[in-house]
This record gives structure tokens, C-alpha cells and sequence, in this order.
């Protein structure tokens, strides 16, 4: 049987089906990635880039959808500005968030299927469609 409407965005370890098989057969479902400790600082710093990405010698004429290149760029810069303190201060803060995604990664791999209705219909797939 093809699983032709599986959702190609949802998580190996939220899926109820690559769980079982993943106990059965031990193939592999991927472990969460540490996140970029840039990539942290960036989401509680988002209107300091926003300003900067706008200044005229950032910007020379580039179409708004073709900006993001150029936020990367700006962003590389202010967080390299950072002091080296404040600087692995992130770098441990993006620690622990990879150590709590791993956990909740192994407890979600470890438990049993839920039980909760909402849960199971989520996976099933309709006979029909209209």
C-alpha cells in the first residue's frame, strides 16, 4: 500500500508508524541538529536586524523578496560585533536547547503510542476524496 498523502514536513519521531518501524527493523529516525547559535540570537534581535537590513548602504536597489542574503550578511556582522562573553553565552544557551529537543526526541522514540483520539486520527489516511 503507498502512502501517497504522507506529509513530507512531519517529524520521523511524531509519526506513530516510523516509530514502530524504527523499534522493529532499528532504522535510523534523524536526531534533532543543534540549532546555529546565530540563528538563536537572531529570533530576540529581530527589529535590531530589520533596521539594518533598510539602511540605504545595505540595501542598493535590491528587490524586497531578494533581501535575504543580505540579512544573513547582517547578520553574521552584529553577532560577531558581540562581545566574546556575550557571544558563548548564546553558544550555551543553544546547548541547552539541543539537549532538551534530545530529550524530548528519546522520550518521544521510548513511549507508547498515544491513546488520545485526536492522535490516531491524525495519521489515518480517507478512502475517499472528494
Amino acid at each position: 500500500m503507498k502512502d501517497n498523502d504522507v506529509d513530507p514536513t512531519d517529524s520521523g519521531s511524531q509519526n506513530p508508524y516510523c516509530i514502530l518501524l524504527h523499534q522493529l527493523t532499528g532504522t535510523s529516525i534523524l536526531k534533532p541538529r543543534c540549532k546555529q547559535v546565530s540563528f538563536l540570537w537572531r529570533k530576540s534581535h529581530k527589529e535590531t536586524i530589520k533596521t539594518e537590513v533598510r539602511r540605504p548602504a545595505h540595501i542598493k536597489n535590491i528587490h524586497p523578496k531578494k533581501l535575504a542574503p543580505v540579512r544573513e550578511k547582517v547578520v553574521k556582522e552584529l553577532f560577531s560585533a558581540l562581545p566574546k562573553e556575550e557571544q558563548l553565552d548564546w553558544s550555551h544557551a543553544a546547548k541547552e536547547d539541543h539537549q532538551e529537543l534530545l530529550k524530548q526526541w528519546e522520550r518521544e522514540i521510548k513511549s507508547s503510542p498515544s491513546t488520545v483520539l485526536k492522535d490516531c486520527q491524525r495519521y489515518v489516511q480517507p478512502f475517499f476524496t472528494s
